[in-house]
């Protein structure tokens, strides 16, 4: 059975919860989708079970610190497991240039020197264009731009190996141009700052995010099977899964999942 952990459910500035970070899998290997904001993609890895060594492909979507900065993180794990022979094969990042120009920069700044010889021979960029297509763990996984007013932003959307069709917006709103990506497809992961009643706390339309309501009413339009809310505020954890599923339900009448951090979705 495929499925999507959720290492991280948060916004850039959460603290009781770790940033975006998640995986698809079938359980043997990983597909990480961005990495979150620090070293606690680590921690959440060990906790959820996932050794480093079962990471070969990792998507970044853009280069906000709380998508990518755990991917310093994860460069130097598995640069250190390469060295001594209990990472096999090669680490495969898709990423803009842009990203990959600065994550280098930021290795060599940061990373030891000797480590740095891996890169473009077992840690390779794939820079990202508009409809590029990859095989990753035996599914067509296929990005575009989602047309971001802020910077640069990728978006991917994945054939399930049973299947079904999962699609990554990414952490703004649904935008027209991504239709051909996102329309009926089975899963459905899309950004929810905050819920409809916390607009005049959060403000989310004023930073390019969406309040769940938002997200909802996205979903129904495109006629997607299951919505999946992520990229949230961190107030009220323990009522976040409640709260922003009952909203859901109220604009869109298919399944809706709220993860928790470690939270396993079946696909």
């Amino acid at each position: 059975m495929e499925q999507l952990t959720a290492l991280g459910t948060g916004y850039a500035v959460a603290t009781k919860c770790y940033t975006t970070c998640f995986t698809i899998s079938d359980g043997q290997e990983y597909f990480m989708i961005d990495t979150g904001g620090g070293n606690g993609v680590l921690t959440n890895l060990e906790k959820a079970g996932i050794a480093v060594s079962q990471v070969h492909h990792i998507f970044l979507s853009h280069r906000h610190t709380d998508h990518v900065l755990g991917a310093v993180w994860m460069l130097r794990m598995v640069g250190h497991g390469m060295e001594k022979g209990s990472y096999q094969g090669q680490l495969h990042l898709y990423c803009h240039q842009e990203i990959a120009d600065g994550l280098l920069q930021m290795c060599k700044f940061m990373l030891p020197g000797r480590l740095l010889p891996l890169f473009g021979q077992r840690i390779i960029f794939h820079c990202l264009a508009e409809g590029l297509s990859f095989d990753i763990l035996g599914r067509k996984t296929t990005f575009f731009d989602t047309r971001s007013k802020k910077t640069l932003q990728y978006g991917v959307t994945i054939a399930l190996q049973n299947g079904k069709t999962f699609t990554y917006l990414g952490d703004e709103p649904y935008r027209e141009q991504c239709a051909v990506y996102a329309r009926g497809v089975d899963y459905l992961m899309h950004e929810a700052m905050c819920l409809e009643s916390q607009e005049a706390q959060y403000h989310p339309h004023k930073i390019q995010h969406s309040t769940v309501k938002d997200a909802a009413q996205c979903a129904a339009a495109l006629q997607v099977k299951n919505l999946i809310l992520h990229h949230t505020e961190d107030t009220r954890l323990e009522q976040r899964k409640q709260a922003y599923t009952a909203e859901a339900q109220q604009y869109f009448s298919g399944g809706v999942y709220v993860p928790d951090d470690l939270d396993v979705i079946e696909l």
